[in-house]
């Protein structure tokens, strides 16, 4: 039968843990709970008694190390003596770098408080940070690491971005405007798995790529199994025809055409999408829709932009 390490990874871990516990006394009158102690190491109430009945014991008063007090419930204790400290948990090496590249891509100045904080509490003493940039690469640049926090904020109040964008079949940068499913690293390159409002498609932008990054109003991303089949077609009416080559219309068919207006219809996918309202209202009243309903959630979505756009220059 083959030997495995589990064991030793176990109580690898189990010795950390009791590590971790002991760097909660770093100074006299450092309290902890069992509570605490539980959720700090995710482990059960029962796991956390057992872990403090060890420290206790270890420390026993003729041991010459820390003296740990307790409170009648045992579920509360306390460094006692004064000039005995214990030692304040530090990061493996391996744990320090991973931190100092992810303060890195996350754009934290070397001069942030927050950064300062985080290296005088936790870094290991070999671990300094302009030797993990030579090895893993130094931090994204300001304008990357201002679009990255454009879309985590668009994500994350689920409001829509306007921006620039240059795909590799692209002659020329194209506006585009999308909401975001999700923001990602890959490989070193950060993308957003979105929603083209203007194809109304799903779509994979890389973030190096875009520019001109602004947050608009909110919006609705459309459930995954919306089927394009099973749309509603409503009737259109552009009183300018260049309009119908401005913007991209997809699903529109064309059933009347002359130099002062187009006539059709185009689908539209109820309140899980805001691809058509958007649309209306950025045809400054010359794209008609036979839908007294999306016209009005038109013009609220054109004062919801007003809106936000004035808090933004404000």
């Amino acid at each position: 039968m083959r030997k495995t390490s589990a064991g030793r990874r176990q109580s690898a871990e189990r010795i950390r843990e009791l590590v971790s516990l002991l760097g909660s006394f770093s100074r006299t009158g450092d309290s902890v709970s069992l509570e605490t102690i539980a959720g700090r190491l995710g482990v059960s109430a029962h796991e956390a008694e057992i872990m403090m009945d060890i420290v206790c014991q270890a420390s026993g008063e003729d041991s010459g190390g820390l003296l740990i007090s307790a409170n009648d419930d045992f579920t509360e204790f306390t460094l006692q003596y004064s000039g005995i400290h214990g030692m304040p948990v530090r990061l493996t090496q391996s744990e320090a770098i991973a931190l100092v590249h992810g303060l890195d891509i996350a754009g934290v100045a070397d001069d942030d408080p927050i950064r300062d904080h985080v290296r005088h509490a936790y870094y290991s003493t070999d671990v300094d940070d302009h030797e993990v940039r030579r090895t893993l690469g130094a931090g994204r640049d300001s304008l990357l690491t201002f679009t990255i926090q454009l879309c985590a904020k668009a994500r994350a109040t689920s409001r829509m971005i306007d921006f620039m964008y240059r795909g590799l079949a692209d002659e020329c940068d194209k506006s585009r405007c999308a909401l975001i499913r999700n923001l990602r690293l890959d490989e070193n390159i950060w993308y957003i798995d979105a929603f083209d409002l203007d194809v109304f498609e799903e779509r994979i932008f890389r973030l190096d790529r875009m520019h001109s990054v602004t947050l608009g109003p909110k919006g609705k991303l459309p459930e995954p199994d919306v089927s394009r089949s099973h749309a509603r077609r409503v009737d259109v009416v552009f009183t300018d025809p260049f309009l119908v080559t401005l913007f991209e219309w997809p699903g529109l068919r064309i059933t009347r055409s002359s130099n002062t207006v187009v006539e059709g219809s185009i689908p539209y996918y109820g309140e899980s999408s805001d691809w058509l309202p958007r649309r209306i209202a950025a045809c400054a009243g010359e794209l008609v829709v036979s839908d007294d309903g999306i016209m009005s959630l038109a013009r609220e979505y054109a004062e919801n932009t007003l809106i936000t756009t004035h808090d933004t220059l404000g």
